[in-house]
């Protein structure tokens, strides 16, 4: 095994696997309290609109991708606060309109050169340095945002007209959410792919509240389930050459499966 950390990709991709385990711990969290599941694989799904957008342009597909997210994203959120649409119908639209999209983009484009592929299902052995600073610069972003408002989320997530009539701008922290859970989702896509990606925003946080009954214990086993499907999956797919983001939610729902079981079987 050690012998791998002398290989520049495989430790590139052990960092990149870190940093992930502790994005996604902390926004799973949040997601699955706010019952944003679905927002995320919606997300997720919209980025490929965006990624096929970027290939006809002839602009990166991280970065076609990225504003494409955020502007649905936050469409979405502003709808749904003004009461003109609900979540899961707002995300089947937005799911359906970026899928097609996409796909008639990318059959206008016949001749691109991009690995396609890369994007759908993952490949966090192909993860560069600039890939490591991208996701280093979101965790510096994203993780005191979510220390620094993790109590008045909790509150807008209960109680969100009593944390409005209280003066918390509940519509602009929404909207911070909402941008840090594409961000993070957006940058992890090409680890674990877009068809992938949901799994971590939903797994760490339902594997939390399985074994913790405090939202800090939830969001520490979160963590440390996220980086043991992680670098799990990434040892194991490194050894069966199975594909990496599958090997690591085989895993992920391996391990929720037999902890869901086990739990259930204990004396009340």
């Amino acid at each position: 095994m050690i012998e791998l950390f002398g290989l520049q990709f495989f430790r590139h991709a052990f960092l990149m696997s870190l940093l992930l385990s502790l994005l996604f711990g902390l926004l799973s969290f949040f997601v699955v309290m706010r019952k944003m599941a679905f927002l995320g694989a919606g997300i997720a799904h919209t980025a490929f609109g965006g990624v096929a957008l970027g290939i006809v342009l002839g602009i990166h597909p991280f970065a076609s991708s990225l504003v494409f997210c955020l502007v649905s994203a936050l469409l979405i959120g502003k709808l749904v606060r003004i009461g003109r649409i609900t979540y899961d119908v707002s995300i089947g639209i937005f799911f359906s309109f970026a899928m097609a999209l996409g796909a008639c983009l990318i059959s206008i484009r016949k001749a691109y050169t991009f690995d396609l592929a890369g994007y759908l299902f993952g490949n966090i052995l192909g993860v560069s340095s600039q890939d490591l600073y991208l996701t280093l610069g979101a965790g510096m972003i994203f993780i005191p945002f979510f220390l620094l408002f993790f109590h008045k989320i909790l509150f807008m997530t209960f109680e969100e007209k009593v944390a409005r009539v209280s003066g918390i701008r509940t519509d602009i922290l929404d909207s911070c959410l909402l941008c840090a859970m594409t961000v993070i989702i957006v940058v992890s896509i090409k680890i674990v792919g877009i068809i992938l990606v949901s799994a971590l925003v939903v797994l760490p946080a339902s594997f939390g509240n399985i074994l913790a009954h405090s939202y800090k214990k939830v969001i520490v086993w979160g963590i440390g389930y996220t980086l043991i499907i992680m670098l799990g999956g990434l040892m194991l797919s490194f050894y069966f050459d199975t594909p990496a983001g599958g090997t690591m939610v085989l895993l992920g729902t391996f391990i929720y499966a037999v902890t869901l079981t086990l739990k259930r079987r204990e004396p009340a």
